[in-house]
């Protein structure tokens, strides 16, 4: 046996002792405290890795939080132990640029003569800080390109505009058949659903755009599946600190071991009428006639004084 191969069959021996006892299960949590929900399938007892999405990366709290909202439960609403794991290569969400034209107007489109606009769906708002990545089939050029997100009127401008998140000039002489490298923009998207890539063709055609791409932060979740039974995954909630559980003193151990890759349901939102003993509406009519019936009997009272 190589020495390479003994290294291994030991790394495999520490992993199956690490987890031939189970982490134990957290404290229970109620999943209609949560705002979005999702199911795991179910699948063999082994460690897990998750791959948090655009969706969750926008309606948990996020990188900038550490995912503090991120549960994972079982059946009987127990918590499933998990670690973060952070990945250097991005999670890739293709974009398809659409032409059209601007929706409003910025201040460096005064002087725009010949300008190709397109749209970019976002998967979704309130993004993380991310990547744009543009890439064309051309070979020799120069063009100034921008980036943009449609303002509405407010205070500070009566009528919609474009803001500009980021702009960069972007060129490719080719000695060869080399491709032209790919321009990468970052931005922060925000609460915009959508950006407006627009590109100065100056007195040139258009430049053919083959391919943009949304370059979001990966991040995956990993555990080990108590149970073969669908697991749910929550997130949506500002009341609750980051999990703290014991099974991050062995995490090195499980963010190295072999993983099933696992892809959760489209995310819901969660009914959380059940968990109100009283709809709003129901509280603000119980409240006005409560109100109404204390006013009868101070005027009551007043009267019977007089």
């Amino acid at each position: 046996m190589t020495r390479a191969f003994l290294a291994g069959l030991f790394s495999v021996i520490a992993v199956s002792i690490v987890f031939s006892q189970e982490p134990e299960l957290g404290a229970p949590l109620d999943p209609a405290q949560f705002t979005f929900h999702r199911t795991v399938p179910g699948g063999a007892r082994v460690p897990v890795a998750l791959q948090l999405d655009a969706f969750a990366l926008a309606h948990s709290r996020g990188p900038s939080e550490h995912f503090a909202d991120v549960r994972i439960l079982d059946s009987s609403n127990r918590q499933v132990p998990y670690v973060i794991e952070h990945r250097d290569d991005p999670l890739v969400v293709p974009l398809a640029p659409e032409r059209a034209d601007a929706p409003a107007t910025s201040p460096a489109s005064i002087k725009r003569s010949n300008w190709s606009t397109y749209r970019l769906r976002l998967p979704c708002a309130d993004l993380p800080a991310s990547q744009i990545a543009i890439e064309t089939s051309a070979r020799v050029f120069q063009r100034g390109v921008q980036l943009a997100v449609l303002r509405q009127a407010d205070r500070h401008s009566r009528a919609p505009r474009l803001e500009t998140v980021a702009a960069a000039t972007w060129g490719h002489v080719a000695t060869d058949e080399d491709a032209a490298v790919a321009l990468t923009l970052s931005v922060i998207p925000g609460d915009a659903s959508e950006l407006w890539l627009s590109i100065d063709e100056g007195d040139n055609s258009v430049l053919p755009i083959t391919a943009v791409r949304l370059l979001l932060p990966s991040y995956r979740v990993r555990f080990y599946r108590p149970t073969p039974s669908p697991l749910l995954l929550v997130y949506g909630r500002t009341d609750v600190l980051a999990p703290r559980y014991d099974l991050a003193l062995v995490s090195g151990d499980l963010l190295n071991a072999d993983a099933a890759e696992v892809t959760p349901s489209a995310e819901r939102p969660t009914d959380t009428r059940r968990s109100q003993l009283i709809s709003p509406t129901q509280f603000w009519i119980f409240l006005s006639i409560a109100v109404a019936v204390l006013l009868a009997l101070i005027v009551h009272l007043t009267r019977r004084r007089t």
